[in-house]
Order: structure tokens, then sequence, then C-alpha cells
């Protein structure tokens, strides 16, 4: 059967299961069929065509003798039926593609699966299925075109301008809905003498029987059976099937369909790519899929998983040109079904965009960072980024620590030779705290942020948050004046002025110091003879004699010394050492 009307049959019978939602059977699970329904006689408008449909086992009633020709079926419920008759393999993706179809509803599997045939409603927050509206006329349409194959056919859509209420078609669905006209999948109906296409209008029962029906007549023609499909032992006979392959785009993405083989020496199908055999077949090129679920004649190409021996490395080139087959492995030989040409237009080779892998050690006392070297040709460099609060570091929401250009390094040392850019933690890092890690690499167009670690920061202390005052010294009338600059630190607790005779660059504790510890918020202190020095190399200032002068600042967990200043003290006081 030519591949044209085996997708016609598909559709077929997927649709007519349409009637059989609401409570109803398949005839070989129910008794047998009624030869009339009480609500469908003699004269219905579509009677012939539900009678059509019964006599061949397609359909039955909803019980009681009935048919319900009126009634209606939703969205969900023609999702699963489509995936039931179509033997769709069931896909139950870790992310659901639609907002109003959760994992764990009963249609969720359905819907992912036939969603290739079906439609969405797209919105400004994401796509949404509405899995509880009725199908509607314009649904039909999707599903017949896309069922039987004609969904890249070209069609002048002028042919719906027959159609006083064109204007209510789904901008999205003319096309669809435009060679649904032009194969006679589905025609419009008259009211008041206008004719309608009615696409948002609910399909019924009894409408749909009409359309299988005149969808199944149009296109029904003779056929012979195609010897190309079969090759054949020249010893016993042995008749062996070969795949017979198409490759479309759907919802962007190539995805390949073949017959399904039916023999008992059957044991799975290889999908095999090439970019230079322009007649590529397993084992000889090597294999992107081994399928070994015999009702499964369909394969997604998306680059998601790595091909095995093949001319072109581990994954498809965007824009380069490829020959793809399928061969049927039978128990004692392998088939090689037909070859088709094309140009590889899906997702991009995860090898060129990679997520660098981080990991941290302290080496020669400091805090190094190290990823996995990239070898791609978009990449243009990685920009390593560090939170102190954020579990998920990325560039630029986190700012940045440096920005690396070489793409074959792949290490940075951090120890605060750099001040961070749009941190939240201030420019510099303190020793021993923790903080969140990541790398991201630069590509041509895009950039992949790796994972985040969380280590203590082991290296230089920060010189922003621990400044060395810078002290001078001058007489004012009178008095001895010892001056340094306000620190802004979150870190500083207080001041402590120091004075040796001897040391030339006193500090605090090791030299002691002058009368008390001075706030934050002091900037300056005059020299009393009268004051008392703690713990230094002497204990009052004496008139006459030489002194080093200098403050330290005191942090919260190390003191840090500002220049010293030699002076004459000359001012009198209580004289004593």
């Amino acid at each position: 059967m030519k591949n044209g009307i085996r997708k016609l049959i598909s559709a077929v019978l997927c649709l007519t299961l349409l009637f059989t939602l609401s409570s109803a059977a398949f005839a070989k699970a129910k008794a047998p069929a009624p030869k009339n329904f009480k609500d469908v006689k003699p004269g219905h408008w579509a009677y012939e065509a539900i009678m059509w449909m019964l006599d061949r086992n397609i359909i039955d009633g909803v019980g009681g003798n009935r048919f319900d020709p009126n009634g209606t079926v939703t969205r969900a419920q023609f999702a699963k039926m489509m995936v039931n008759t179509l033997d769709l393999k069931e896909y139950a993706p870790q992310t659901p593609s639609f907002l109003d179809v959760k994992k764990n509803s009963w249609e969720y599997p359905y819907v992912e699966s036939a969603k290739p045939y079906l439609t969405g409603f797209r919105t400004s927050t994401g796509d949404y299925f509405k899995p509880s509206l009725p199908a509607v006329r314009e649904d039909m349409a999707v599903a017949l075109v896309n069922a039987m194959g004609y969904q890249n056919e070209k069609v002048d859509e002028s042919i719906l301008d027959q159609f006083e209420d064109k204007h209510q078609i789904s901008p999205n669905l003319r096309k669809h809905v435009a060679l649904s006209v032009k194969y006679g999948l589905i025609k419009g109906t008259t009211d008041k003498g206008r004719l309608l296409f009615d696409p948002q209008g609910n399909l019924t029962r009894a409408q749909a029987a009409v359309l299988l029906r005149r969808a199944f007549e149009q296109q029904e023609e003779k056929v012979t059976y195609d010897e190309e499909k079969v090759t054949y032992d020249e010893n016993t006979g042995y008749a062996y099937e070969r795949p017979i392959i198409e490759l479309k785009m759907e919802n962007n993405t190539h995805v390949l369909r073949w017959n399904k083989i039916d023999s008992d020496k059957f044991r799975e199908y290889r999908v095999v790519i090439s970019k230079n055999d322009e007649t590529p077949q397993y084992p000889d090129n090597g294999y992107l899929y081994r399928i070994t679920d015999r009702n499964r004649a369909y394969a997604v190409i998306d680059n998601s998983e790595k091909y095995n021996g093949g001319d072109f490395g581990n994954y498809l080139t965007k824009g380069q040109t490829y020959y793809i087959s399928v061969t049927a492995v039978y128990s004692d030989r392998n088939v090689p079904g037909n070859t088709i040409k094309f140009v590889y237009d899906g997702n991009e080779n995860p090898e060129l965009f990679v997520a660098p892998v981080v990991s941290s050690s302290v080496e020669n006392g400091k805090l190094v960072l190290r990823w996995n070297r990239i070898d791609s040709s978009e990449l243009v460099g990685y920009v390593v980024s560090a939170s102190s609060k954020d579990r998920d570091v990325s560039y630029p929401k986190n700012g940045y620590l440096y920005s690396i250009t070489d793409v074959n390094r792949n290490y940075a040392v951090i120890d605060n030779s750099t001040e961070y850019t749009n941190g939240d933690f201030g420019g510099y890092f303190i020793n021993g705290e923790r903080y969140y890690f990541s790398v991201t690499a630069v590509y041509k167009d895009r950039t992949v942020t790796g994972n985040t670690i969380r280590c203590r920061y082991v290296g230089e202390e920060s010189p922003a948050l621990f400044p060395a005052p810078k002290v001078s010294t001058e007489y004012v009338d009178g008095k001895l004046l010892v001056k340094w600059d306000k620190l802004d630190s979150p870190l500083l607790r207080e001041y402590r002025v120091v004075i040796s005779r001897k040391n030339e660059n006193p500090v605090y504790p090791a030299n002691g110091y002058y009368e008390k510890a001075y706030d934050k918020d002091t900037t300056s202190v005059v020299l009393d003879p009268s004051a008392r020095y703690y713990d230094g190399d002497f204990r009052r200032l004496a008139y006459g004699t030489e002194y080093y002068v200098s403050v330290t600042a005191v942090y919260e967990n190390k003191n840090v010394a500002g220049n010293a200043v030699k002076i004459l003290y000359l001012i009198n006081g209580p004289q004593g050492e």
C-alpha cells in the first residue's frame, strides 16, 4: 500500500474514534452492533455515512441503541484517541509543553505524544492546550492535514475567500484549513444562502462521520504491492521487508518515519546517517539509534544522543548536508532501506556549547578554581563569578571577578588582587568567609554557566576592608595634635595611638597605647603630657624628648598600623617616665 494511503487510513481510524468517547467501545469489544440507531433514522442527513462506518465495524453507539450524533469531544479526549489509533510512542517529558497539562494528569502523555498533530494556544506567559475545550472544526482540519502528510504542500490561501467567515479562522491555522479544503477533507456549510467554514464550531459525531467517509472515498485508490519495499532470498524465497523512510519537519524538529515491519525474523531497527556515503547502512556507517521496539517506526533527529561510529563526529552540524537511512536487522541479515539527502536544521551540536565543571583547591596558601578545558570553535572566553548569598551563581546576574579571553586557560586564582564588579559582598573577599563560585563559558552567541560550588576564601586579605591609617602631626595653639584619615570599613572597631621612644615603627599591642581606645569616628588626638601611656617604653611624655608616633586601626580579626611620624615633644607638663 502506498505511503499516502497508509497515512490516510491511520487518519481515518484515528478520527473515527471520536465517536466512541462517550462510553462507546470498539465493535470487537461489544455485542453485535445494532442495524440502526433510534436517534439516527433513515432520512437523517448523516444516516448513510454513519451506517457506512457501522457496517465496517469502525464505530459503535453509546449505549441504549443510541449513536448521539450531536455529541462532542474534548481536545484531551481527541489527543488520547490519536495516540491510541496511530500507535504513537507515549512520550512523557520531564518538562511539560503546556502550562495547563500537568505531569500527573491522565491526559499528559497523550497530549505530549500527539502534539505534532494538534493545535495549542501561545500566550506571553507560555503555551496552553486547554484540554477541556471541545475540539472544533479547524482543529479537525489540522489533524487531518498533519496525519495525511499534507502540511508541507503548497496551497493558495485565497481558496478560503469562498467562505464568508474566513476571518474567523485562526491566523496560524489558515494554511492547514486551506489544505483541508484543497484536498476535499472538509467542506463548508450553507446557512441562509451563505457559505461558511465555521472554524470554531464544535465538531459533532455525525459531522465527523460524514467528513471521514468523504475523505476516504475521495482518496481511495487501487494499489499494487511495491516490490522496492521487499528483498527476496534467492534460495528460500523468504521476503525481507525494507524500511521506506520519510523525513519531515514537525514542530521545528526533523522526524524520521518508516513502515513497521512484521516478520518473525525481524529483531530491530538502526537509524544510520553519513556525511559522505550516499547509501549509508548498518554496520558500515555506524548508527544513531538502536530501536528494539518493533512497533516503533519513527525517530527524532535532534542531537539529543551521540552518534556511534560515523564519519562526522558525535553530533550533527546545523546547516550541514547528510544522508539518512534505516537498516532493518533480521536474525540472519541486515536490510537497508532507501536513503534521503537532507540539510540538518535542528538543535545545535551540544559539544559546541559545553558548560564548565568547576572545582576548587587551596594551592600554596591561595584559593584556586579549576574547570574542564572546552574545545569549541564557538568559545570566546570565560567569566568567573561569586556571591556571598546566591546559591545559583551566574553571569551577568551576579557580576564578575575575572573576564578571561584566553580560551586555553581553565583556572583562576582567587587572591583579592582584583576588585569584584557588581557583587553582593563589596569589592573584596574576606579571609575565612564562605562564598559561592561559578564559571560561565562565553560563546559567540550565548553564555553557558557551569555548576556552583561553595568554598572558604583562603588568601590575601582585602585591601579595602583593612586599610592603614595615614598619620600626621602638627602643633596647633601650643598643643601637639596627632591626626589621621577616617577609615570606611564595616570591620573597623577602634583606633589606638601608639608612641615609642625606641621603636621607629610602633604598633599596637606590641608597643602599648596612649591613654585609651578611640572610637571609629575619631580622627585626631591632642597629646597631653599628663595622660598615661600603657605598656610602652615610657609612662608619660617628657618635654624635649623625641618619639615615634603612629596609629593602629583595630579591626574585628586583625590590627593594621599606619605610618610612623618622628616628633620632638615640646609641651610642658608633669614629668615622668
